[in-house]
């Protein structure tokens, strides 16, 4: 809704530095007649909006949806480790949204291409395209304009066209994921229902067929990879291997089957040989320390059991024998006798033997021990001598374990490679792809797209969304007055009627103020009354006789409102004289259709004729008319001169009303001399068509001399729009009731 600031202030004064203030808001009431008044617009552009949309839609070509899904499997073969290489694709929302690009991708279009044959088919021409394709085609402005002269190659001229078909493919192809699942829908468009099915199942199969093929290339890479490695793993473990022998053999290092130094073992069985030698030694060595004690105390019985011997033993007998028989001899014989004298002799006999064998013992023990020590000395220096070898061996060996252990890692990776390369060999024939078709598309039956009823309903929508905004653009960029309220808003002074449009009589060739005379109880007449009564309540103290018609612009039905306002007045059998004051585009007479008369309203001011030869019958009304004959060389002098006051008082005593039809305001100044000797001014307002800027400052003019507004009186109103502003549909037909029209 619109408020604005009064330009002109309450009463019969105007303030000419009122200025023009407007707020804008949402006004329901606004809206619903705007909605009425422009329904014209909005109803046409939403019929122009359904018409087109229908011809194209019934002149589009009805094209095809296929449909073929394919689920990303999580089933795995498990007789092998088939993940080894490749591992399967995983089901979250990423991973699907990455196979929905690989559906989508060139690459597989380009498969596509190849297994349909599609490179090897003939191009479209521009005619057998859809219309609005061909229409495209033909009104590109690149054709117009020969492309630059180009040499291109047969097979870049086919990679352009190959190109092109995959665009083709893009275009036609969507690929959507089912809800939560791992299935994903391919929906080829084509306006060929076989076609689109065909295409649709071609690129499920050469999406599945594109896993299997990933998974070959991939274990073939890896197998020819791990073959070249494993080349060359071969000759580093040669090299390896023979760089370990080459080190023995130069720091003369020899190996156990076991894998340990010959010379280790040397020395460990030497260090055993010692030990044992030793051992023995300290045993001889007591056994010899033992032997001699005992030889030096005489105890033979005890070298005896020390160190067994055969000869001991028996002496030992023997002298236990004779010494019997000495002690027996004894008893009988003297010490002297020959037979002790014999035993004697046989007991020193045998002591001496006894003594010579413990002596041999000794001998014998003490040889022992120098066996012994000689066997201790020479494993010693054997030891010694392997010790220093040994010493050699390991500050070689630590060269040789680096050179070992390089051996044994390029063998340990060389049976890892060898293992992986086995296993992958064996993959080859079990690769089965992630992906599988779990519903071929079938052959549509019925049309996808153009949805013509979703279409027709589409466009019902954006036409009346369209007639709204142009409806809204029109009322926004209209200038004019629609109701009672903005003229009373922006002047400040009251609107003495409304005016309705009669475009039936000015179609038929009548004047408007006729109606006045034809149908006195019509909606114009009783307007014009209202604007009488109006003017008449404008000053109740002093009713205005002398009253000017005046407009901002040229064409607001100022001519029509003066004559009918004297014919109304005349029809109560009252004395009017209607003055054409407008000297440069004199209309009364035109209007009444009446031919030029020979002395007017300038004749009459410049003492040429008198008023009764100057005054013409309305020959419709009892209306005197005093016309303007001529054009006036100098309009605005003969307005503000002495001739004119007298004519106008002269005018107030003889006639009972005097209507003055003036000049517009803006183009001219004559009104505003006329406006300072009448007693009311009458301000017409063409309804919709008179802009606001021009009204302000007409309303402007007049304040600045002071001039006697009585109101303003809204002209030529479309009835069917203007109730809606105003009063409403249905408060408009049943007063409707009480005209004629």
């Amino acid at each position: 809704m619109t408020v604005q600031k009064n330009i002109l202030s309450p009463g019969v004064s105007f303030d000419p530095d009122a200025e023009v203030v407007e707020t804008s808001g949402f006004d329901l009431t606004s809206f619903l007649q705007m909605l009425l008044v422009r329904k014209r617009i909005i109803i046409g552009a939403a019929v122009a909006v359904v018409a087109l949309t229908t011809f194209i839609v019934f002149r589009m070509t009805p094209m095809y949806d296929a449909n073929a899904i394919v689920m990303l499997d999580q089933r795995q073969n498990k007789v092998m480790d088939v993940d080894a290489v490749m591992a399967g694709l995983p089901t979250d929302a990423t991973s699907i949204e990455n196979q929905i690009y690989i559906l989508r991708s060139r690459a597989l279009m380009s498969r596509v291409i190849d297994k349909m044959h599609l490179d090897q088919q003939p191009a479209p021409e521009p005619g057998a395209m859809g219309v609005l394709s061909a229409a495209v085609y033909f009104i590109n402005p690149l054709r117009w304009f020969g492309g630059p002269v180009s040499a291109k190659t047969k097979d870049e001229v086919d990679q352009e066209r190959r190109n092109s078909i995959i665009d083709g493919l893009l275009d036609a192809e969507t690929v959507t994921a089912l809800g939560r699942s791992s299935a994903m829908k391919i929906t080829y468009r084509s306006d060929n229902a076989d076609k689109s099915a065909a295409m649709a199942n071609a690129i499920a199969d050469a999406y599945v067929d594109d896993q299997l093929n990933a998974k070959f290339e991939a274990t073939q890479k890896t197998s020819q990879w791990l073959a070249d490695r494993l080349e060359q793993l071969q000759s580093q473990m040669q090299a390896a291997d023979a760089a370990v022998q080459q080190y023995k053999a130069d720091n003369n290092i020899t190996e156990t089957v076991g894998g340990g130094s010959v010379i280790d073992q040397q020395l460990g069985e030497l260090n055993g040989q010692l030990i044992l030698a030793k051992s023995q030694l300290a045993e001889a060595q007591a056994k010899y320390a033992r032997v001699k004690a005992l030889a030096a105390n005489g105890q033979a019985e005890d070298v005896a059991q020390v160190f067994s011997s055969g000869m001991i033993g028996p002496l030992r007998a023997q002298q236990a024998d004779l010494l019997r028989q000495k002690a027996q001899l004894a008893m009988t014989f003297g010490p002297r006798h020959p037979k002790m004298v014999d035993i004697e002799s046989q007991l020193r006999n045998v002591d001496s033997k006894i003594d010579e064998e413990v002596k041999r013992v000794v001998e014998t023990v003490a040889n022992d021990v120098a066996v012994a020590q000689a066997h201790v000395n020479s494993l010693s220096s054997s030891l010694g001598g392997l010790e220093s070898q040994t010493t050699v061996q390991n500050k070689a060996k630590i060269k040789l374990t680096e050179l070992q252990a390089r051996s044994a890692s390029v063998h340990q990776l060389y049976e890892a490679f060898l293992g992986k390369f086995k296993e992958t060999q064996g993959q080859e024939g079990i690769q089965t792809p992630d992906a599988r078709i779990i519903s071929k598309a079938v052959i549509p039956t019925w049309p996808a797209a153009p949805d013509k009823i979703r279409s027709i309903e589409l466009a019902l929508v954006g036409g009346l969304l369209l007639g709204l905004a142009l409806a809204y653009i029109a009322e926004r960029l209209d200038a004019g007055f629609r109701t009672v309220a903005n003229v009373e808003g922006l002047l400040g002074v009251p609107v003495l009627s409304t005016l309705p449009e009669l475009q039936g009589v000015m179609k038929e060739g009548g004047q408007a103020a006729d109606r006045i005379i034809d149908k006195p109880i019509s909606s114009y007449s009783e307007a014009v009354r209202g604007m009488l009564m109006g003017l008449m309540l404008s000053n109740v103290d002093q009713k205005p006789k002398v009253i000017l018609v005046t407009s901002s612009v040229p064409d607001e039905g100022k001519t029509t409102v003066a004559l009918s306002l004297a014919r109304i007045i005349a029809q109560s059998q009252k004395r009017v004289v209607l003055i054409d004051g407008d000297m440069r585009r004199p209309s009364i007479l035109k209007s009444v259709q009446l031919p030029k008369a020979g002395a007017g309203l300038v004749e009459l001011l410049s003492g040429e004729a008198t008023l009764e030869q100057c005054l013409v019958k309305d020959p419709r009304s009892n209306v005197l008319l005093l016309p303007s004959a001529k054009v006036a060389g100098n309009p605005p002098d003969l307005m503000a001169s002495r001739a004119m006051e007298n004519l106008i008082a002269g005018l107030r005593t003889s006639f009972d009303a005097v209507i003055i039809d003036s000049a517009p305001l803006l183009p001219v100044n004559d009104t505003r001399i006329l406006a300072q000797l009448v007693d009311a001014v009458v301000f017409v307002i063409r309804w919709e068509r008179t802009p606001r800027n021009a009204v302000a400052n007409a309303a402007r003019a007049l304040a600045d001399v002071k001039a006697k507004v009585a109101g303003a009186v809204i002209t030529r109103a479309d009835a069917d729009r203007y109730r809606y502003y105003s009063y409403g549909y249905q408060n408009y037909y049943s007063y409707n009731k009480y005209y004629n029209d």
